[in-house]
């Protein structure tokens, strides 16, 4: 299908992520009874469209699981609290939390921040799924030029902003209210009192900030007796060190190891719990999964799954064995310890003793490296493989940048900060190259701009540039 035959809100949403994509910023609907609100991927575009000064801070939309889990971890909050904030996420509130001063914190956070404290919510919404998921956040602000009221309506909105602004119209979409209003924001402090910062629809359609505080209280206090006194280890992945059967070791499939992922995520849906706690496995070939409501899922010490699902890739036999083997023992509801860096998972004769991640995989540094090109990406998140091009590779050293296309060599300069890298003078030699070479080498010349956002997971690095191009690579 062309995008000419796609409906007019599904083309307007692809509008809407290039003009994102541009710097530019749009206003795009949310879910009755909240107003319209303004986004951009630079904060600077929220400003100018709302007619204030560039630098005021904004918020900053956490709908992506790699956005959350990275604010979450500079958060000067305890765990039932922070589960109290997406608890309040779900709710479509937003919060204001401390957060700690940290030299390794994302420069992205920066335009949310003010004095210490980040202002943050959860934008996304069901029916603008081709937008949301085509960024891994967005700043944005209520709908409204300075001194008029947030903009209940499509009409509203083109009525307050220039005419050539991108408006996402899904009045059809919303069910009409009866008031409609910002989101509330609430603060969190440290201690992990809530209050109320600035009132909005959510407080008001609640019977009142009372009533809404206090909901969010009860449910903070109920997570913390189910949580306990312990350290979870919700927040973090493991790697298997050690596997046993009746005091016998257990031996994995080479070159293999168990990997458990443990994270607390708001659910974006209506029905079901409003905040879930997630634990995703691997084993070698396909990815599993399964959630439970906050705090029941490592209640009283033990794993409790009911039943785990995941990819349906077909293995191997000693892979599929060992896949349905982990998945056994993690429906057996096996007793479960945090020691330190140490996570240790039991269940009849059988004990997993899995090391935090971070330790047992230790990430590789950007310089020194030679970086492999695996895939080359478009529109955020389609890959592709070049089977037929030559091998190509990128090598940081400091400032400098060398590499080779699969055909030429190439070399520039770079600057970085903890989560961008800007690249400059990039110059390549001019030797002809197979088509698909040549396209691979367009798509890297393509990353090597300015504001790309990079991320390294152990030994993979990836690039992406605003516009949604970028190469995936590994350490060679």
């Amino acid at each position: 299908m062309s995008e000419l035959d796609l409906p007019g809100f599904d083309r307007a949403q692809l509008h809407a992520v290039d003009v994102l994509r541009g710097g530019g910023a749009v206003v795009v609907t949310n879910p009755s009874p909240m107003t319209y609100g303004v986004v951009a991927r630079d904060a600077r575009a929220v400003n100018l469209l709302r007619g204030r000064t560039v630098d005021q801070p904004v918020g900053i939309s956490v709908h992506s699981a790699a956005a959350h889990d990275q604010l979450f971890r500079y958060l000067d909050l305890r765990t039932d609290t922070l589960a109290t904030v997406d608890f309040a996420l779900a709710e479509r509130i937003s919060v204001l939390a401390p957060i700690r001063s940290d030299p390794t914190m994302p420069e992205w956070l920066a335009p949310a921040i003010k004095d210490g404290w980040v202002l943050f919510f959860d934008g996304s919404w069901g029916p603008l799924v081709l937008l949301w998921e085509s960024f891994p956040f967005l700043y944005g602000s209520s709908a409204n030029r300075t001194s008029e009221a947030p903009a209940a309506s499509a009409t509203e909105a083109r009525a307050q902003f220039p005419t050539d602004t991108v408006i996402i119209d899904a009045d059809h979409l919303r069910t009409p209210a009866a008031a409609y209003g910002a989101s509330t924001v609430i603060r969190v402090d440290p201690d992990g009192r809530l209050t109320l910062h600035r009132s909005g629809i959510q407080d008001q359609v609640a019977g009142g900030p009372d009533v809404l505080l206090d909901r969010l209280r009860e449910f903070r206090s109920a997570i913390a007796v189910l949580d306990g006194s312990t350290s979870t280890p919700l927040g973090k992945a493991y790697l298997s060190t050690a596997v046993t059967e009746d005091g016998e070791p257990k031996q994995l499939v080479p070159k293999t190891r168990i990997r458990l992922e443990f994270a607390r995520v708001p659910n974006k849906n209506q029905d079901g719990p409003r905040v879930y706690d997630v634990v995703r496995a691997h084993v070698g070939c396909n990815s599993m999964g399964t959630a439970a409501a906050a705090g029941e899922l490592l209640a009283d010490g033990s794993l409790w799954i009911d039943g785990i699902g995941g990819t349906q890739v077909g293995c191997q036999p000693p892979l599929r064995d060992q896949e349905e083997w982990l998945k056994t023992f993690l429906t057996s509801q096996p007793s479960w310890q945090v020691n330190g860096d140490e996570l240790t998972l039991t269940s009849g004769g059988t004990t997993i003793t899995l090391l935090d991640r971070k330790i047992a995989e230790p990430e590789f540094p950007l310089d020194g490296i030679r970086w492999e090109v695996v895939t080359t990406i478009t529109n955020a998140d389609l890959r592709q493989y070049h089977h037929h091009a030559e091998q190509a590779w990128i090598s940081f050293d400091g400032g400098r940048l060398t590499g080779w296309s699969g055909c030429n060599e190439l070399s520039g300069a770079v600057t970085r900060n903890n989560t961008e890298l800007n690249f400059s003078e990039v110059a390549i030699t001019d030797r002809a190259c197979t088509a698909e070479t040549a396209a691979m080498q367009a798509a890297i010349l393509a990353t090597l701009g300015p504001a790309v956002t990079y991320t390294i997971d152990y030994n993979q690095l990836t690039l992406l540039t605003p516009s949604g191009i970028g190469i995936d690579l590994t350490a060679g």
